[in-house]
């Protein structure tokens, strides 16, 4: 009786978090699925090897390349010059459209859907279930209670997630690939699941996060070094090796067939010569001034467009000094410093078109569990707490806010732009001009006619006010969560009481 006793209470804890992450999921990925932003060229390089697959059966993108400066030559043919992971996450997709809709529709029409089915399917959809995963690492580890969907949304919502979400790259679909199997690996620390059928999964998507973008190696190699740490008995650690070779096999074998050798990068053959120059893409010592910019300053700073991420730093210390904590936190910031070392020394550092440090959205996930490591809930909610709370509170709003913005009028800021927020994606907001893009997936070069889109335009609505569906959306959700109770001010200690745990 008192075993079936605990299953129930077991049971109904758990009902308000299966409800919460139903609810945050949705939510996020509608917030991801309402913009198009419409072509490029990182994007339309991913995007011509998808249709080379799914038309012609081959890798060769002769068909398309026009549209595009980034690509490799290769024995006189054309070749995406990026990893191909995104590119085989969106084939699924694209077959579908292609099934459905091709002569069907206008041919312009159809490529605008076709590719926002894409990027939305092979994007924003794991994107999504990673911020729920998320929110599940950081109630596993027993950090914030109380604040998982809080911080799990100021992932989504308010960091380079959001408008990266939106755009067929790689970086996002990697960072979701990593926390995937980061969570696998935590599971399997606290004795959840079957160990091997998770590790083997947990090898599969760290295997795929290097398919997708090659500098998730950094962060493969960090993980696997925290599973050999924690993870007991050894011998498990065979399945998360046996996925990491099946899924890497894959990656080695696309080298081989394409460019004649397993380790032959498609950078290699980059029709761009500084990425083949150095070790990896002008790979070299990293310059202090460069990180600078790429943490605090205004042109590419990732706390200035992000400031409630400055609590990683705080909250790394703290996992750090405690035990229970200590392999998560060193991890998490192990990847960080890795992959700011690499971004700090590339010849093009500042990533091109973009609207902030897009080579460090991979460790964005980590950064986030540090973040929800400096939000531990106090015995008693002082003046303190409250303070804090708010502040917190706050800084989120803000990252939250410039991510919507960035998102909505245009996340590929010319790079000669040195203010993107501030001369830039602001002022275009709030005078009503959004989805500024006007590079389709056919062209080159930037058109007469916008390219992007949101669904409030595709309704007929101008403006900010395109965006009133999306801003009802968030209202309602948050709205939600505060009558289930899952987002109670008493939880983050605004009243007097203390904070609850989340259960």
């Amino acid at each position: 009786m008192k075993n079936r006793a605990s299953s129930v209470a077991a049971e109904v804890r758990t009902a308000p978090q299966r409800r919460w992450q139903l609810v945050l999921f949705l939510v996020v990925a509608l917030s991801y699925g309402y913009f198009y932003q419409g072509g490029g060229w990182n994007q339309n390089g991913r995007f011509d090897l998808v249709r080379a697959l799914v038309e012609h059966g081959t890798a060769r993108i002769d068909a398309y390349h026009e549209n595009t400066g980034d690509k490799a030559l290769f024995r006189g043919s054309y070749y995406s010059d990026k990893a191909p992971g995104t590119s085989w996450f969106g084939v699924p997709f694209y077959g579908l459209a292609h099934a459905s809709l091709q002569g069907r529709v206008p041919h312009h029409r159809f490529l605008a859907l076709s590719s926002y089915v894409a990027t939305l399917g092979a994007v924003g959809m794991p994107t999504a279930a990673a911020v729920v995963l998320l929110a599940w690492i950081v109630g596993s580890l027993g950090l914030a209670r109380g604040w998982e969907p809080t911080v799990a949304a100021a992932y989504g919502l308010g960091t380079l997630t959001f408008p990266y979400a939106t755009l067929f790259y790689g970086h996002q679909l990697a960072a979701a690939l990593l926390l995937a199997g980061f969570a696998s690996l935590v599971a399997v620390r606290r004795g959840i699941g079957h160990p091997r059928a998770v590790l083997a999964g947990a090898g599969v998507a760290l295997g795929l996060s290097v398919a997708v973008e090659y500098t998730s190696l950094l962060a493969l190699v960090a993980l696997v070094g925290y599973a050999a740490a924690v993870i007991r008995p050894g011998r498990y650690l065979g399945w998360l090796l046996a996925g990491l070779v099946l899924s890497g096999s894959l990656l080695l074998w696309y080298h081989a067939a394409v460019f004649g050798s397993p380790m032959a990068l498609p950078y290699h053959y980059s029709t761009q010569t500084h990425r083949h120059a150095g070790v990896f893409m002008g790979l070299g010592a990293p310059a202090p001034e460069v990180i600078w910019s790429l943490l605090i300053g205004s042109y590419r700073g990732l706390f200035f467009s992000a400031p409630w991420l400055v609590l990683a730093l705080p909250g790394a210390a703290l996992l750090i000094r405690r035990r229970a904590s200590r392999p998560e936190g060193l991890v998490c910031a192990a990847i960080f410093l890795l992959f700011l070392w690499v971004n700090a020394s590339l010849i093009d550092w500042e990533g091109g078109w973009t609207l902030g440090p897009r080579y460090l959205i991979p460790t964005l996930p980590f950064l986030a569990i540090c973040a929800a490591g400096a939000l531990q809930p106090r015995p008693k909610a002082d003046v303190w707490t409250r303070l804090r709370s708010v502040l917190v509170f706050l800084a989120m709003a803000v990252s939250v806010l410039l991510m919507l913005i960035g998102t909505a009028v245009k996340p590929e800021v010319p790079k000669e732009i040195e203010a993107p927020w501030t001369s830039f994606l602001v002022p275009h907001f709030f005078s009503g001009e959004l989805s500024l893009n006007r590079t389709s997936f056919d062209d080159r070069w930037p058109g007469s006619a916008r390219q992007a889109w949101n669904l409030g335009e595709i309704a007929g609505l101008d403006g900010l006010a395109s965006l009133l569906p999306l801003l009802a959306l968030w209202g309602f959700a948050a709205g939600f969560m505060m009558w289930s109770r899952e987002l109670s001010p008493r939880r983050f200690g605004l009243f007097r009481a203390g904070a609850r745990g989340s259960g």
